[in-house]
């Protein structure tokens, strides 16, 4: 039907449940975790998971003992559809939870698991690719299960910060670490070789988000050329280092030469893992080269950042 190539072309390389009459972009990642798109109604449920179909499934497959988790921030449904199983632990698309958003969620998950040996647990986002948490010897593991079975090229969790925020929380589950949070004041930024967007050069600034909140835009930084080794961008709001806490988004963007923004790339990092060396005066460095970089990341002919850009 054409329906049904619609959804699978909406599905891309998602693996996709094609059973008993069922088409629904929707796959075990374990007997009792399942992964799938947002359960949708109306139009939109013509190209993704219909409603529906989605609670016939459920219904005929494991009735009473299914639970929806909605980890979609930008929209919801009636509980009752569900019979009021559902929890929502949002977050914005192509971007990872809140690292506090995180234990919750996984605390909720397994008491849900561990109240019946029938019980599953189905989870989603808006597109569905979102990582779960299960119980394997690291996070690394965890990962890979992940894409292998929810996508058929084997690359589930693709976004770099999504996939640095699931090994923040392995970290925290090792024993005698403790989530706190942790105030720095961001000196600066370096760019070691210099992103190529207008030709042979860029022309860059950034902004600094925390809870969603903009805190700090920098200047315009007017054509950086690329034969510098390296380019530093101080922070300066007010002749002071901005605050900054928990988990914050950096976006770069480049002016082009009809003042157009263009994205370039964005990262998401937690405070506390930048903490690692105590009673120092030193000023503390967080790296992340290209690979770890989201949209930069994508740039496998390095057209627009070199393969050493960090």
């Amino acid at each position: 039907m054409a329906a049904n190539r619609i959804k699978g072309l909406v599905s891309r390389n998602k693996r996709r449940l094609k059973e008993d009459g069922f088409d629904l972009d929707l796959t075990y990642i374990t007997p009792n975790i399942i992964a799938m798109g947002f359960p949708s109604e109306k139009l939109e449920g013509y190209y993704r998971n219909h409603m529906e179909d989605v609670i016939r499934f459920l219904e005929s497959k494991h009735r009473d003992h299914y639970k929806v988790y909605n980890l979609c921030s930008e929209r919801s449904y009636d509980p009752s559809k569900f019979h009021n199983r559902v929890a929502y632990y949002p977050f914005d698309d192509h971007n990872p939870p809140r690292l506090e958003l995180i234990k919750p969620f996984c605390e909720d998950l397994d008491k849900w698991l561990f109240q019946h040996p029938d019980n599953v647990a189905a989870i989603h986002c808006k597109a569905g690719k979102v990582c779960k948490r299960i119980v394997f010897k690291d996070a690394e593991e965890a990962l890979r299960h992940y894409g292998a079975t929810r996508t058929r090229d084997e690359k589930g969790v693709t976004i770099p910060s999504q996939r640095r925020y699931v090994l923040y929380y392995a970290d925290l589950l090792k024993p005698g670490i403790e989530y706190q949070q942790v105030s720095l004041l961001l000196r600066g930024i370096k760019f070691e070789t210099i992103p190529m967007f207008s030709g042979g050069s860029c022309t860059p600034y950034f902004e600094v988000h925390q809870l969603k909140v903009k805190v700090y835009t920098s200047p315009v930084y007017e054509g950086v050329r690329k034969d510098r080794n390296s380019f530093y961008m101080p922070v300066n709001h007010g002749n002071q280092s901005i605050p900054v806490c928990g988990d914050i988004k950096v976006e770069f963007f480049n002016k082009s030469k009809i003042n157009k923004r263009e994205k370039m790339f964005h990262f998401w990092f937690n405070t506390f893992f930048v903490t690692e060396r105590e009673n120092s005066n030193e000023l503390l460095s967080l790296t992340l080269p290209k690979m770890e970089l989201d949209r930069a990341n994508k740039d496998k002919s390095h057209k627009l950042f070199s393969p050493n850009f960090k």
